[in-house]
This record gives structure tokens, sequence and C-alpha cells, in this order.
């Protein structure tokens, strides 16, 4: 158990000097493994919302380059369309 764990129990009104070794050693084990989880929980949250913007800004320049490619297309129909204009009335 590290000195914040024990800070913590001590704060909440445990005595852990008076508690045996058959008790204090599973209560130990026990707040390694939740801390352990906790980290793995916090990476796995940081790891989903980094994962998450990187989405966000994919979509985003995604969506730019669409609306790049539909303003390309319409002004190659109007171009074209001025060309078959100018082609059929000259």
């Amino acid at each position: 158990m590290n000195k914040q764990t024990k800070q913590l129990a001590e704060q909440a009104g445990f005595v852990l000097d008076e508690l045996p070794d058959s008790v204090l050693q599973p209560l130990e084990t026990f707040a390694d493994l939740l801390q352990a989880a906790n980290t793995r929980e916090v990476i796995a949250l940081c790891a989903n919302t980094i994962n998450n913007n990187l989405n966000e800004q994919k979509q985003k320049t995604k969506r730019r380059w669409d609306i790049i490619e539909a303003i390309v297309i319409i002004l190659l129909l109007i171009v074209w369309g001025a060309w078959w204009y100018i082609r059929l009335h000259t």
C-alpha cells in the first residue's frame, strides 16, 4: 500500500498499525488492485477521448473536402453549360 493510500485510510479513521497482518495484507492487496484498476480506467478514458477527438477531426476534414468537391463540380457544370450555350448560339 503506498503512502497516499495509507494517508487516505488514516484520514477516513482507520488505524492501520493496530490491524493484524492477516487483515492488513488482504487490504493492501485490495487497495493495490483497486488503484491499478482505477489507473487502467483512467488510461482507457483518456484513450477513448483522444480517439473521439481524432475521429471528429477526421470527420471535419472529410466534410470540408466534400464541400470543396461539390463546389468544384458545380463550377465545372456551370463552365460546361456556358461552353455549350456559347457553342450552340454562335
